[in-house]
C-alpha cells in the first residue's frame, strides 16, 4: 500500500472509528474480498467464509471505536477474522463438513487445462492438509501478501515463526506438488 492509499485508509479508519458509517463501508469493500478470501482457505468452507466475513466486520463495526491505533486496522481486522475461525473451529458446527472450497470443475478439456486444474486441485488439497497454523501463515503471505511482521501480529507470534511457518508450508507444498513442478523423476 502506497503512502498515499495508507493516509487515506487512516482517514476512513477515524472516521469510522467515530461512527461514519460510510467511512466503515469503504473498508468494508477494501478488505472483504482479502478477509473472505483468507477465511476460505483456512476453513476450505466457502460458506462458512462468508458467515466468518460477515461475524468480522459485525465485530469490528462495534470494536472500533476501542481500536488504540488506527494504523494497525488491518492486522486488528485479520485477527478478529482468525478469532472467529478458531471460534468456528472449536463449534459443533465445524464437524458438519461441507464441500470444498472452488471444486475443480469436472467437464473435459485440452490436455493443457485438464493438467492445470488437477494441479490446481492438488494445490488446494495440499493447502488445506497443511497444519492450521501454516496454512493461515502462507495463505497471508500468498494471498494477501502481508509482510511478516504483520503476518506476526495477525497470529500473535514473533516475526521469525512467521517467517518459519511460511517457509516451512512453502516446503511442504514443493513436495506435495512434486509432480507439477517437473521435479519428479520418471
Amino acid at each position: 500500500m502506497g503512502d498515499a492509499d495508507h493516509e487515506q485508509e487512516l482517514g476512513w479508519v477515524r472516521r469510522a472509528r467515530a461512527g461514519d458509517r460510510a467511512a466503515f463501508a469503504v473498508l468494508v469493500d477494501r478488505y472483504w474480498d482479502p478477509v473472505r478470501r483468507w477465511l476460505a482457505g483456512l476453513s476450505g468452507q466457502a460458506h462458512a467464509a462468508e458467515d466468518l466475513a460477515q461475524e468480522t466486520f459485525l465485530k469490528a463495526w462495534t470494536g472500533l471505536p476501542r481500536l488504540a491505533a488506527p494504523e494497525t486496522f488491518r492486522v486488528w481486522l485479520f485477527r478478529i477474522a482468525r478469532n472467529e475461525h478458531l471460534a468456528l473451529l472449536r463449534s459443533p458446527r465445524s464437524a458438519a463438513g461441507a464441500p470444498p472450497v472452488d471444486a475443480p470443475d469436472p467437464a473435459p478439456g485440452p490436455p493443457e487445462r485438464t493438467e492445470e486444474r488437477e494441479a490446481g486441485a492438488a494445490l488446494r488439497a495440499a493447502v488445506e492438509k497443511l497444519p492450521e497454523a501454516y496454512r493461515a501463515a502462507y495463505l497471508l503471505w500468498t494471498h494477501e501478501e502481508l509482510p511478516y511482521a504483520e503476518i506476526a501480529r495477525v497470529l500473535d507470534v514473533t516475526e521469525e515463526t512467521a517467517r518459519w511457518r511460511v517457509c516451512d508450508a512453502r516446503r511442504r507444498l514443493a513436495v506435495a506438488m512434486k509432480r507439477y513442478l517437473g521435479d519428479e523423476r520418471r
